[in-house]
């Protein structure tokens, strides 16, 4: 009877062990969950809408100009076939050679970053005072205006850039327009000293701005100032 005990009980235990090699194995614990990492996103695709808008109201600006000019090209040229150069004095002449000379200056001084349209303007203000001297009164009147009107176009785009509630200035001699808010990325644009550039975002101490010109980019908040 023992016998038939102690093997049942063998049986029994065999039959557990068997069961227990049967069971699969735990599934094993979950991973660490890793935080997730926002990727880095470019420039809202806004701010180049409003750069290139920018760009686009200089440029119209600029053909208004143009056209003004050929339409002051063709009345001179109306002027002198119909034989009525004694119509403008010389004293004109000076006299708005002077105030052409005046508004150049002005523009220059003001805004220095357009220093390409200034030095138009002063070739204009010597192309002047050559007609003035050979006495073609109408000629230098002629080109004293077109100085003039460049200068005013400089002007009002200095006002623009003044009366702009985002506008920071270059207060560096060089500062670099780069791709990226870091200063390891690629260098977009160099910017001189005076330049205005209009705020869009922070992010640290970089600001993303546009530059009158349309160009999009980053500059460290080090190198600009408010006026």
């Amino acid at each position: 009877m023992d016998v038939c005990n102690r093997s049942a009980a063998l049986a029994a235990a065999l039959l557990l062990q068997g069961c227990a090699w049967l069971s699969p194995p735990p599934p094993p614990p979950p991973p660490p969950r890793v935080a997730e990492v926002e990727a880095p996103q470019g420039p809202d695709p806004e701010v180049y809408r409003r750069a290139e808008a920018e760009r686009a109201k200089a440029l119209e600006s600029e053909i208004e100009r143009l056209r003004v000019d050929l339409r002051d090209a063709e009345a001179a040229l109306v002027t002198v076939e119909s034989g009525l150069r004694g119509a403008q004095t010389r004293a004109e002449a000076v006299s708005s050679l002077a105030e052409a000379r005046i508004e150049v200056d002005r523009a220059a001084k003001r805004v220095p970053w357009r220093g390409d349209a200034v030095t138009e303007a002063r070739s204009k203000l010597e192309e002047a005072d050559r007609q003035l001297t050979e006495n073609r009164i109408g000629a230098a009147i002629f080109f004293a205006s077109r100085a003039s009107r460049m200068a005013a176009g400089v002007l009002a785009e200095a006002s623009r850039a003044e009366k702009g509630p985002g506008t920071r200035w270059v207060k560096s001699a060089r500062a670099n327009l780069r791709a990226e808010p870091s200063k390891d990325a690629s260098v977009v644009a160099v910017l001189a000293a005076g330049i205005p550039v209009f705020y869009e975002q922070t992010v640290g101490e970089w600001l993303l701005v546009r530059t009158s010109a349309g160009q999009v980019g980053w500059v460290n908040a080090s190198v600009v100032k408010d006026r």
